[in-house]
């Protein structure tokens, strides 16, 4: 054991010598982190696409007595007004679970949830409850889609508060002229003459809810240079490795690799020794840019217990491949070009230059053959408060890619070295 720490320790000191590989590894992504921060925070001219809401409505009113449809229909229907298509793109869906469930998954933005009883309360028909609210559920990572979406519905609402004046002044009236047993059918008639003559100004609350993580942690927003940093500082962690991993190569072509296999020293603890150095290089870079993110940018990693589980994992991804590609080259150059492109690769499937946020549709699906992409999910779960107990399968999954890569690394350098 002493042995591989001193071959490690040798390499860490190489390492920490070499100025060019030491800006590589923090200055770059601290950097990148600000200028990507800085450039979306302040940038006012960009084009988005139509939001996707997905609509439960749950309201079991109807206008007047005996008519079809009811008030959350005709909320529904402004949401689908031709002239908003560009705008938003709704899908109905048959609950409310379902709904949350559509943003839960990033098939949309946002879901709005139109209680049973809304028709009533505008009607003046239910006596429960004085008000009613319709709930928007949004993802806190599309937050323009979610503020488009209130916008929407509140406009839709503009005619229901002078719908429910209409309909208790008439309840009122019934009442006070003795005909009380005509009050609840006089109020709904009321109210849908009014909504159907156009309507004033809405008196129901849009109430804002965020979905929450799947241990049941409520989240927490995540300003952009947070999740640009958790995208930039994986992203760099694989340069890092492999700048330590090569010196693997550096030492073969000089010739002081195989001559430190004639000395009585097993080659596996010198190939162990090889690879505790690129994994506790990683560690530190990892460990300086997060402190470096704290103070710097005032960023809220999260739980230390869920962080310091992901830094690790992290490290043993990026350490187990970078010496899998080290151990399927021959020269620097080689290793220098086909990782930079197998990291560049994995990086835009994964969603490193997009930061930790939860993607939607297919790109979902391709974020997670990459182990990157399972580490900026966890990443992104861990900044909105959750725990490890939301994150088991963003450390279980990465950490077989790197079983799998440290596996095929080791049979490749005893081969090699045999």
């Amino acid at each position: 054991m002493s042995r591989i720490l001193a071959i490690a320790w040798k390499d860490l000191r190489s390492t920490m010598r070499n100025v060019p590989a030491l800006v590589m590894m923090l200055v770059a992504p601290l950097a990148l982190a600000a200028l990507l921060g800085f450039a979306f925070g302040g940038g006012q001219s960009f084009s988005i696409t139509a939001t996707k809401v997905a609509v439960a409505n749950a309201d079991t009113g109807a206008f007047g007595v005996g008519a079809v449809g009811n008030y959350g229909a005709v909320v529904v229907g402004v949401m689908k007004s031709p002239d908003l298509k560009d705008i938003i793109t709704v899908s109905d869906k048959p609950s409310a679970a379902a709904a949350r469930k559509a943003v839960d998954d990033g098939k949309a933005a946002a879901a709005v949830v139109i209680p049973a009883d809304f028709s009533g309360v505008m009607s003046g028909a239910s006596s429960v409850a004085p008000t009613t609210a319709i709930e928007v559920y949004e993802n806190p990572t599309q937050q323009i889609g979610g503020a488009i979406t209130e916008s929407i519905v509140g406009q839709a609402l503009l005619g229901f508060n002078g719908a429910r004046a209409a309909a208790v002044a008439a309840s009122g009236l019934a009442t006070a002229n003795g005909d009380g047993d005509r009050a609840g059918e006089l109020a709904q008639q009321a109210a849908a003459k009014y909504i159907q003559g156009g309507g004033a100004a809405a008196g129901v609350s849009v109430a804002q809810r965020a979905p929450r993580l799947p241990g049941g942690a409520s989240t927490k927003d995540v300003g952009v240079s947070g999740t640009i940093l958790a995208g930039m500082m994986v992203f760099f962690m694989f340069f890092g490795a492999n700048n330590v991993a090569r010196t693997i190569l550096d030492e073969e072509r000089a010739g002081t690799l195989p001559r430190l296999f004639t000395t009585p020293t097993p080659r596996r603890t010198i190939l162990g020794g090889k690879f505790s150095s690129v994994f506790v290089t990683v560690i530190v870079q990892a460990v300086i840019l997060l402190v470096g993110g704290r103070f710097i940018f005032s960023i809220d990693w999260g739980r230390l217990d869920a962080v310091a589980a992901l830094t690790l994992v992290a490290a043993a991804v990026a350490s187990g491949l970078a010496l899998l590609l080290i151990s399927l080259v021959r020269t620097p150059a080689q290793a220098g070009g086909i990782g930079a492109g197998v990291y560049l690769v994995l990086a835009l499937l994964g969603g490193n230059f997009t930061g930790a946020a939860a993607a939607g549709g297919a790109y979902a699906t391709i974020q997670k053959l990459t182990p990157n992409g399972w580490l900026l999910q966890g990443w992104d779960a861990v900044m909105r408060g959750g725990g490890l107990a939301d994150i088991v399968l963003n450390l279980v999954v990465p950490l077989l890619f790197a079983v799998v890569f440290f596996a095929v690394a080791v049979l490749r350098f005893r081969k090699r070295f045999a």
